[in-house]
């Protein structure tokens, strides 16, 4: 069948490819890949996305076609490597179907197999595996359960691998990514024992041994990272990028929050929310629904391994509720029509991505 596929889709590969020649647009490289991946070659109509984005940068279609083929491609190693596995196991299938699972984020699932790997006298790499894993899910959801569960799982990758660094390495991005600098300096000073007289590790060390005198402790970080859902370097970089306090949100919420179908509009970011519509207990009660819907709906994505969410409907006897999560915040509006109107997804966009782009905030 898939033989006869192939046949019958030659008239098109090749119609496909003179139009390409004819006219190198980024349409006519999509219309190519497609044709490739309608065939299930993924890997050759991820060749034609690269090669048309070296053409076209950025083109978001070609973008989003390539990120697909290899996605794609993942899922077809992933089928391949797991059944290989279930009929001769070994550290080699073991380890390459981790590294996949961790590529196209399925980060529960790499976990539970370096999990069985090391029922099995995985060693070392299994237990590095494992602690790659849960960090990937504390960088992707800020829990501090998650974060506090990565370092212990380092502490083994490190006995395991005594002389390795890369857990010192993954600890060394977690520690600093908390801000938690005494234990960044400690884990340099690591590092230097393996690397002596590294210039760019004695750096790091000076400079975390500066920052150390005023650093919280290693479960205060993680506890702050929690509560605010952000890292203390994003927050310094969105700082230098403000332009006053919700100067550009608070007249879109108010103008979102006029219209006469929407009771309420939210934009949160970390513990700081802005609120128009509802004022007093109950502009409480709603920032906190939103907080809570984004929060359960991200956890239950991340169990389902269905990826990053990019946008909560919901709609009930009271109306409906938009809610759009971004990489630094949650943009929402509860409507009192029974679905969610038309002119409410670009607007509520636009909110998200102002706020996504370092806009100040005051509660």
């Amino acid at each position: 069948m898939k033989f006869l596929e192939k046949l019958l889709a030659g008239p098109r590969l090749r119609d496909a490819r003179r139009r390409l020649v004819t006219e190198p647009s980024a349409a006519n490289y999509v219309a190519l890949a497609s044709e490739h991946a309608r065939i299930c070659e993924f890997e050759a109509a991820e060749r034609v996305c690269a090669e048309g984005l070296g053409v076209h940068a950025s083109d978001p279609e070609l973008t989003r076609l390539r990120t697909r083929m290899r996605a794609l491609q993942l899922e077809d190693r992933a089928r391949a490597l797991s059944n290989e596995l279930r009929e001769s196991p070994r550290a080699g299938l073991f380890r390459e179907l981790a590294e996949v699972y961790l590529e196209c984020g399925r980060l529960e699932r790499a976990e539970e197999l370096s999990v069985q790997w090391l029922e099995r006298g995985g060693g070392g790499e299994a237990h590095w595996l494992r602690s790659r894993a849960r960090a990937a899910r504390y960088f992707a959801d800020r829990r501090r359960e998650d974060g506090r569960t990565a370092l212990e799982w380092l502490d083994s990758a490190e006995a395991a691998l005594p002389r390795d660094e890369r857990p010192l390495r993954l600890r060394l991005e977690l520690v600093c990514r908390i801000g938690a600098w005494r234990d960044a300096r400690r884990t340099v000073a690591q590092l230097l024992e393996l690397a002596p007289g590294d210039p760019a590790l004695e750096a790091r060390f000076r400079t975390y041994t500066a920052l150390a005198e005023s650093a919280p402790t290693l479960d205060a970080a993680l506890r702050e990272v929690e509560r605010h859902g952000v890292f203390p370097e994003e927050n310094t970089a969105r700082s230098h990028m403000a332009t006053g306090p919700s100067r550009a949100l608070r007249p879109m919420l108010q103008s979102l929050a006029a219209q006469p179908t929407i009771a309420a509009v939210v934009y949160e970011r970390g513990a700081t929310a802005l609120v128009q519509g509802p004022s007093g207990a109950t502009a409480e009660r709603a920032a906190r629904a939103v907080r809570e819907v984004a929060q359960k709906s991200r956890s239950a994505a991340r169990r389902m391994g269905l990826g990053n969410v990019l946008e909560v409907e919901l709609e009930g006897p009271s109306g409906s509720l938009l809610v759009l999560p971004s990489e630094s915040g949650v943009a929402a509006a509860h409507s009192s029509a029974a679905q969610v109107p038309e002119f409410l997804r670009p607007t509520l966009g636009a909110i998200a991505r102002s706020g996504s782009e370092g806009t100040g905030l005051e509660s």
